[in-house]
């Protein structure tokens, strides 16, 4: 480990303390009468902070050698967040997060897709109105804000927005537009080529129509109004990942309270079924071209399906064994494209085991996107609901097309074209949950996610036996 790292590490972290405790008031001891309250008023504040070690293997899987991406980095996370009553009928929030490491590591459980040693970001900062009516689960909201869905398939990320939202006992909706204008991180500001100039629409409903069994629907549509393959086909440039797409989602589930890790009830299911179709284009070979390459336009149509079911066995404490298929198609050509891709506002981390963790759907390890693939999950949990928790998963990994890709935030392809096989992986996370109240310094949060990816024969034989993935974290809410 490097001192002037370490050094870098520790100025960081000194400052946002400071700036985040002088920025923060005292919380309210008591309510005032409702007839006092003035506005605006501070409803809640706090300070999550966290400390992780994370370990991982080579990216690369030892197929360049001398190139190989690998890294053992201690980090610090600290997040303050505040919530203010301005009136009435207006409500706000502000999340902001500071971010450092040692070295360059990936923060896919928190921001997804990116390697970093530090940053300062602006997470969230919203307005929400819940004087459209007089219904109390009803507002409009508009600003930055962390969309999310329970599966976290779908969405989970940080958006610039305006939505409808509908939150009833029965019934959960919310319909809305958004679009990535910036990642607003210190580190880098500017989107990734493939999230820029793209316009989306939203909707999601959950409706308990039995008690514990919900029914559910999503759509999301992304227009895409940027020249990108255009500007690469005019440089020589091959892209076969498409850009400036017109591209619709849409989804069904059903299940049985499966995200709820409370629950009591001795079977649980839940069933997912999507598609995406629209166009695309992408820049391909071209002879008469003067740069030898041209922008094509071409059809895409892909399904996905994620199927599970979970048994408990004891109720005290909660033991469940669970299993889960997941699919999402592959294949096409230059003019048609048959694979199942994502919404790029995925994390794919969930409680899907029935358990308070946030588990990676696809593995700690290797994290895939949901294309190309079809995995088989086995896992078992045990947990006694709120404080603390065990989870063990095994993924067993094929790829729908041989000769597509599989694309990760943490494993480079290096595909053969030989074999289907992607390989296995076995991930264990356990959580204890002790910061439980704000005024006791001995109440920690600790979660642990390890995860081992053992490559298949798509690899071909000279990559490595094993990948592994490590993180500890430790966090204290203040």
């Amino acid at each position: 480990m490097q001192f002037p790292k370490i050094n870098r590490l520790t100025r960081l972290t000194v400052s946002v303390g400071c700036l985040a405790s002088m920025t923060a008031s005292p919380l309210l001891a008591e309510e005032e009468p409702l007839q006092e309250q003035s506005y605006p008023r501070l409803l809640e504040q706090n300070i999550s902070s966290k400390f992780s070690v994370i370990s991982e293997g080579d990216r690369r899987l030892g197929l360049t050698p001398g190139n190989e991406i690998s890294s053992d980095e201690v980090g610090i996370d600290i997040k303050p967040e505040w919530v203010w009553q301005l009136s009435p009928h207006w409500r706000s929030k502000l999340r902001l997060q500071a971010f450092a490491a040692t070295g360059q590591v990936d923060v896919s459980d928190e921001v997804g897709g990116t390697t970093t040693d530090g940053f300062v970001a602006l997470r969230e900062a919203w307005l929400d109105y819940n004087g459209l009516t007089d219904y109390p689960g009803e507002s409009i909201r508009f600003g930055r804000e962390r969309l999310k869905e329970d599966s976290g398939l779908w969405w989970d990320d940080d958006i610039t927005l305006t939505r409808w939202i509908f939150d009833t006992t029965l019934l959960d909706a919310t319909v809305g537009v958004a679009q990535k204008l910036a990642e607003l991180r210190t580190d880098a500001n500017e989107l990734p080529e493939e999230e820029q100039d793209i316009a989306r629409f939203f909707a999601n409903t959950r409706w308990q129509w039995r008690k514990d069994h919900y029914l559910g629907f999503l759509v999301t549509h992304g227009e895409g109004y940027g020249d990108q393959v255009e500007e690469l086909a005019a440089r020589g440039e091959p892209l076969d990942e498409g850009r400036d797409g017109s591209l619709t989602w849409a989804g069904v589930s059903a299940d049985r309270d499966y995200f709820d890790w409370q629950s009591h009830n001795t079977w649980q299911y839940f069933a997912s079924v999507g598609a995406v179709t629209g166009s695309e284009s992408v820049s391909v070979a071209d002879a008469t071209a003067a740069s030898g390459y041209s922008a094509r336009e071409r059809d895409v149509n892909g399904w996905a399906a994620d199927l599970g079911l979970r048994a408990q066995l004891t109720d005290t404490p909660r033991w469940v064994i669970g299993a889960h298929g997941a699919m999402a198609s592959g294949g096409g050509d230059a003019d048609d494209s048959d694979a199942f891709r994502q919404t790029s506002l995925e994390s794919n981390r969930s409680r899907f085991t029935g358990t308070r963790s946030q588990v990676q759907r696809f593995g700690e390890a290797i994290q895939p996107e949901w294309s190309n693939l079809t995995v088989a999950t086995l896992y078992t949990a045990i947990s006694d609901r709120d404080v603390w928790d065990a989870n063990l998963l095994y993924h067993r990994y094929w790829l729908e097309d041989k000769n597509g890709a599989v694309y990760s935030d943490l494993v480079e392809p290096g595909f053969t074209g030989a074999s289907d096989d992607l390989g296995e992986s076995v991930d264990l996370v356990i959580g204890y949950y002790g910061d439980s109240s704000r005024t006791s310094w001995a109440a920690f949060d600790v979660v642990f996610r390890g995860g081992v990816f053992l490559p298949g024969d798509a690899y071909g034989d000279q990559a490595d036996d094993v990948r592994h993935r490590v993180v500890l974290d430790l966090a204290k809410r203040f």
